[in-house]
């Protein structure tokens, strides 16, 4: 045992004496971050420096400030680059600083130190700049004058870098960035720089660019200017790389030779038809100038010609460019679906079929009208409508419109009605405000309290913000006094165009005093030349029907800016029908006028 004993106490003693001269265990340090690792580089680029001599020591300072504007420490990159004599180093070093001072200047939000740094080493700068270096310094210059809101010194500044660019692509980009800046100068600005004499040639061309086209808002207009702009400025670098927003006016308008009229010559629809081709002929004629060459007119029957087929077969017989018409939604939706036509097409009515490349669609649609009801409901802080409607396919075409754009926008239709024949405005319109409602609820009270006199007084719903409707002349000239006797007389009212007769009748009107209504420029502005030629020849001008003849004007009218009203973004045409532009499912949409009867007389508003 006691041999044991003394193993097991040796066993004891060695293992003491093993463990007592082993070597300690190392702890593991954890990773340096990327952030860790590059102040240490720092650390060590400006130790070094200290040590070294002026080049060397700038060398090493350029690359500590470039690692710290990396870091995102601008002041601490700044302090570093101050530090550097740029009297003792080379040209090219003293660019090289040069440009780094400014760029920290710059993320440090300090504008005018970039610039006093950028001066400085232009003023003592001995040596030709690169092309790139020279390009360098007037981004900066540019993001510095950018910073103090110096838009016009920015603006120079763009130019003077578009001229050293090599690259079609960054030529086209800077383009478009001079361009977008050029935008936000209002008029006067513009017209006081382009008299102050001292622009170069590049900027005068801008400049003149940007006036000619702020001076023309119309795209008919616009396409003109352009051209004579272009003839005057050949040299301008924008002349053969226009800015991307401006490529679409500077092609040319469509080429047609020979217009194929696709109109109805009789049936229903053969009086409307004729009104139109009155109106195409007329706008036909009026263009008709001197050394100006126009389209000839082939009028084909559409009550014959009434499939695609056949009207591709004649279109490739007559070598026609373009379609006017056809006038039904019947046929406009087979032409949406067809593949046998390639010939453009400016269809005389819409449809709710997909529509194809090449079919463009334009008539008095109604739906126009309701969007813009809606959208100045929104705009007026109506956010609660009622609608009434005559009680027919196209008044709940109309209050379909309506509601959904209306809903579409944060509306609520809080209440849709419709009335009918004239004897029954006072019943249909007591439902439409519920005071029909108030009449039976008194009625119930009184009969459970018969014993007491009850006050009552008559009102309507209290939940609307503004009425919306639809009526001919005579109708709303009836209804507008029931809303009032009904407590609707303090509630704005919207109205479609039904309710302009188009003519001025101050007496039988008076009841429509302060009815917001839209309608077209053809029945609220001062006549036009077209139309007054046309109402030498016609009576019904005036009438909802004349519009018709409207319509025929401006879609020979809108016809050689098809592509570009398509293409490009906010291009319009001020047509007889309202201001029009077309979507991207090839749609034409009108922007109409709004108008406020005053005194029984329209008044234009806006």
């Amino acid at each position: 045992m006691k041999f044991q004993w003394r193993l097991s106490l040796s066993a004891i003693v060695i293992s003491a004496i093993i463990t007592g001269c082993s070597v300690p265990t190392s702890v593991t340090q954890p990773p340096q971050t990327t952030a860790e690792r590059n102040q240490s580089q720092v650390d060590e680029l400006l130790t070094e420096a200290d040590k070294s001599k002026p080049i060397k020591a700038a060398q090493l300072k350029a690359q500590a400030a470039q690692l710290l504007l990396q870091m995102g420490k601008q002041s601490d990159a700044a302090f570093v680059l101050e530090q550097i004599d740029v009297s003792l180093l080379p040209p090219t070093m003293r660019f090289d600083i040069a440009k780094l001072q400014a760029e920290a200047s710059i993320s440090q939000s300090r504008p005018e130190k970039a610039l006093d740094q950028l001066d400085r080493f232009a003023s003592s700068n001995q040596t030709q700049l690169l092309t790139e270096q020279e390009a360098s310094l007037l981004r900066l210059r540019a993001e510095a004058f950018r910073l103090q809101n110096e838009i016009i010194s920015e603006i120079n500044a763009l130019i003077r870098l578009s001229t050293l660019l090599e690259t079609e692509a960054a030529k086209q980009q800077l383009h478009d960035e001079i361009w977008q800046k050029l935008l936000t100068l209002d008029p006067e600005t513009v017209s006081n720089r382009l008299r102050a004499g001292t622009n170069t040639y590049f900027e005068q061309g801008w400049l003149e660019l940007i006036n000619e086209l702020s001076s023309n808002k119309q795209l008919d207009s616009q396409h003109q200017a352009i051209s004579n702009w272009a003839q005057l400025w050949e040299a301008h670098p924008a002349r053969s790389i226009l800015p991307t927003p401006l490529k679409g006016l500077s092609q040319e308008t469509l080429s047609v030779n020979k217009i194929a009229v696709l109109l109805p010559f009789e049936g229903k629809l053969a009086k409307p038809a004729q009104a139109i081709k009155e109106g195409i002929m007329m706008a036909h004629f009026r263009s008709q100038a001197p050394g100006r060459t126009t389209p000839e007119l082939l009028f084909l029957d559409s009550g014959k010609i009434n499939t695609p087929v056949q009207l591709a077969a004649i279109l490739k017989e007559l070598n026609a460019d373009l379609v006017i018409g056809p006038l039904t939604k019947e046929y406009v939706a087979s032409l949406a679906t067809d593949s046998h036509i390639s010939t453009p097409i400016l269809a005389l009515n819409y449809t709710d079929a997909a529509s194809r490349e090449g079919l463009y669609q334009f008539g008095l649609s109604a739906e126009d009208e309701a969007e813009q009801i809606a959208q100045k409901l929104i705009k007026d802080g109506a956010s609660k409508a009622a609608v009434l409607t005559p009680a027919s396919n196209w008044g709940k075409k109309i209050a379909d419109a309506f509601s959904e754009h209306y809903s579409a926008m944060g509306g609520k239709v809080v209440t849709r009605d419709t009335f009918g024949e004239t004897s029954e405005f006072s019943s249909d319109i007591s439902r439409f405000l519920s005071t029909d409602a108030s009449k039976e609820r008194y009625k119930k009270v009184r009969q459970l309290v018969y014993t007491r006199k009850i006050e009552f007084e008559e009102h309507r719903r209290q939940d609307i913000d503004a009425i919306v409707l639809t009526a001919l002349p005579n109708d709303a000239r009836q209804i507008l006094p029931i809303l009032a006797f009904n407590f609707a007389g303090d509630l704005p009212v919207y109205a479609t165009s039904h309710l302009h007769s188009g003519s001025a009748d101050p007496i039988q009107d008076q009841d429509l005093n302060k009815v917001q209504f839209l309608d077209t420029p053809w029945s609220l502005k001062p006549p036009s030349q077209d139309k007054i030629l046309i109402s030498q020849q016609r009576a019904n001008t005036t009438s909802r029907f004349g519009r018709l003849y409207a319509l025929g004007l401006d879609a020979y009218r809108i016809h050689p800016y098809l592509q570009q009203l398509g293409s490009l973004p906010n291009a319009e045409i001020q047509g007889e029908t309202g201001t029009l532009s077309i979507d991207q499912t090839g749609k034409v949409t009108r922007t109409l006028l709004w108008a406020t009867y005053k005194e029984g007389i329209p008044q234009i508003t806006e």
